[in-house]
């Protein structure tokens, strides 16, 4: 008896079938539903409504294809209804109307997938999840991350020392819980809360707390306290004025203007 394999659906024949035909099986398996699987691409149209992917046996289907490519119109999150069997997917959210579309099958458990994402998502025979380690559309990196520019309009979260080599622009809040280094020139735009420990390019406008910037009018909350190399100064605002204090002395202050008045000795290691 012809049978049907479970999550690629392609044709089983049971022994003795298919006398002098077999071969045509054979090649509608391997020259068709399985390039389908490995390399096929489906655009399908969503109707702002949600869409089951056609699932046949030992024929050409949506569902069986790697990509899938949403377009239409939603105005709200719709779902993508694909079968509960085990499968990798590339879904592609290139619809209209800024909304996220859902990849989910009858039952068990989605992914959303933000407007304009392409996201690697998998069944397990049960439940869909995303190929990364997080929600689809915001990432955690828990090491090192090292990138020539980032432009940040969403949540950017970093638990691991991160190296900024160009140009970085925070259009968005940022919350720093570690190191960072900035090598090109930083611009806070948005509210940033500065990090315990933080090291910096302090002749532009980036420094060590986002504090010495020319963007300090952008800067909506003060740190009590920041350390600078291995000491730590309390912080105060008084007046516009920026005050950094250690052993309860005001060793400088920063005005808003970006000006750095010190009261102490200051070595020079270039020029001034």
């Amino acid at each position: 008896m012809t049978t049907f394999s479970t999550s690629l659906k392609l044709e089983l024949p049971g022994d003795g079938q298919q006398t002098g035909v077999w071969g045509q099986t054979t090649n509608r398996n391997l020259g068709t539903l399985l390039e389908q699987a490995i390399t096929g691409v489906r655009s399908i149209t969503m109707l702002d409504a949600n869409y089951t992917l056609t699932d046949l046996n030992g024929t050409s289907d949506e569902a069986r294809n790697a990509v899938i490519i949403a377009n239409g119109t939603n105005t709200a999150v719709r779902d993508i209804i694909a079968p509960n069997v085990n499968k990798l997917y590339a879904i592609y959210n290139n619809t209209t109307g800024s909304q996220a579309i859902r990849i989910i099958g009858s039952s068990g458990t989605g992914v959303t997938i933000p407007n304009g994402v392409i996201a690697q998502v998998f069944c397990d025979g049960t439940n869909f999840y995303s190929m990364l380690n997080g929600t689809v559309g915001a990432f955690t990196v828990a090491s090192l991350l090292t990138a020539p520019s980032i432009n940040d309009t969403g949540t950017l979260t970093v638990a691991g020392v991160t190296t900024l080599n160009g140009t970085s622009i925070y259009n968005a809040a940022e919350t720093h819980n570690a190191i960072e280094t900035h090598n090109g020139t930083a611009n806070f735009i948005g509210t940033t809360t500065a990090p315990t420990v933080a090291t910096g390019d302090n002749t532009t406008n980036v420094a060590t707390t986002a504090l010495v910037t020319s963007k300090i009018a952008a800067i909506t909350s003060v740190p009590s306290a920041v350390q600078i190399g291995t000491t730590n100064y309390t912080v105060l605002e008084s007046g516009g004025y920026l005050y950094f204090r250690y052993g309860g002395v005001n060793k400088m202050r920063l005005d808003s203007s970006g000006n750095l008045i010190c009261t102490g000795n200051i070595t020079a290691y270039g020029s001034i």
